[in-house]
């Protein structure tokens, strides 16, 4: 996707922040925690899975978010970290393809990174963006590449595709005071990714993740994501704090949800290329 730079860094950003007071705050320092919803031993991997993916089980979602990326290439931080701003539309269809517009409102020169991206129920993800100088949408398909500004896959925005992986339960642990299932997946056969093998470590108490870790297929470290602060808002789950490390291109991404709406009934007309053309031309 190095033409189509659409924000790739959005990677599980499914669950965000609302500006109104919100309650069932969950951090990751919380040293209160209470005991699982289930005794460990009755849980296997894939229905801790399962829980961690119905997680998302709102229609739509309006997210407002900033991110802040910093290069692991400048020690001596003689060029300032970027700050971007931007709004994520997402729908789930009944057909269960995922809907995604994303849409850079700050600073003004990242519109023509707005991008229109399709997840597939069977794992394809079609990316879309509007290009000003010739007029035309380009259109990339390939799951594997990286966006040429974070270096990030657009399986990393379709919330990791846990779906693509086979997981097996290999511990039980505490993570920052909080008890937790750590999980390793390894890719299933067929399936299209740059990642070989996931870890995440999933909360015993309500099934969110905590921590993301994607290696490539030489068994190295690529990424690691780091939920630092969550809250429940209108029932779901939020993610309100959150740093991605791209140990890959040395980029360090954090970013901070502002305020995020769910189930608002967004328009059909929101997930088109014709609203893709008008947002990115404004």
């Amino acid at each position: 996707m190095s033409q189509v730079r659409i924000a790739g860094f959005v990677l599980l950003l499914v669950m965000t922040a609302c500006g109104r007071k919100l309650e069932g705050t969950v951090t990751l320092d919380n040293k209160n925690a209470g005991p699982a919803t289930a005794p460990p031993s009755q849980m296997s991997a894939a229905q801790i899975i399962e829980r961690y993916r119905s997680l998302d089980d709102s229609h739509d979602a309006t997210i407002k978010m900033k991110a802040l990326i910093t290069s692991q290439e400048d020690p001596a931080g003689l060029n300032a970290p970027q700050q971007i701003q931007l709004t994520m539309y997402r729908r789930r269809e009944p057909d269960s393809r995922l809907l995604i517009l994303a849409e850079f409102t700050s600073p003004p020169e990242e519109r023509d990174r707005d991008g229109l991206i399709t997840v597939f129920p069977d794992g394809r993800i079609e990316a879309v963006r509007y290009v000003q100088s010739t007029a035309s949408f380009l259109v990339a398909t390939d799951a594997t590449s990286e966006d040429a500004l974070f270096g990030l896959t657009p399986q990393e925005l379709a919330d990791g595709q846990p779906e693509k992986y086979n997981f097996t339960l290999v511990g039980e642990e505490t993570y920052e005071g909080t008890p937790v299932y750590r999980l390793e997946g390894s890719l299933n056969q067929g399936a299209e990714s740059k990642f070989s093998r996931v870890n995440l470590m999933i909360s015993q108490q309500d099934f969110a993740a905590l921590e993301a870790e994607f290696y490539d297929n030489h068994g190295e470290l690529a990424r690691r994501l780091v939920v630092s602060r969550a809250e429940k808002i209108a029932g779901h789950w939020t993610r309100l704090r959150w740093i991605i490390d791209n140990l890959a291109r040395r980029k360090k991404i954090d970013f901070e949800a502002v305020e995020v709406k769910y189930d608002q009934n967004l328009s059909d007309s929101t997930f088109t290329r014709k609203h893709l053309k008008k947002v990115a031309s404004r």
